[in-house]
């Protein structure tokens, strides 16, 4: 399995995989910023979406962010470091 995919479940409890494009830290909390992999399908979403990680080491999980504020925050954090890396390929 590729290690860059991970299995969540969504609102209904069904299993939906999301590749992981960047891992970071902002503001003292660790994002996901990840893509769905569209089924039966070699594609991607062109959604992001971000998560946050709560809790610690083993008890760590994935949450969605409630707060508008923080997500937009996190979005535009994860924005910034996508140009400045694109800014260093070139």
């Amino acid at each position: 399995m590729d290690e860059n995919i991970l299995i969540l479940e969504d609102e209904n409890g069904n299993p939906c995989e999301f590749m992981v494009i960047n891992v970071y830290e902002f503001n003292g909390a660790t994002y996901f910023a990840m893509v769905e992999v569209i089924e039966g399908s070699a594609e991607e979403s062109d959604e992001v979406v971000i998560m946050r990680v709560d809790g610690v080491d083993g008890d760590a999980e994935l949450v969605m962010i409630e707060d508008e504020n923080e997500l937009q925050a996190a979005f535009d954090e994860f924005l910034r470091l996508e140009a400045a890396e694109y800014e260093e390929e070139e």
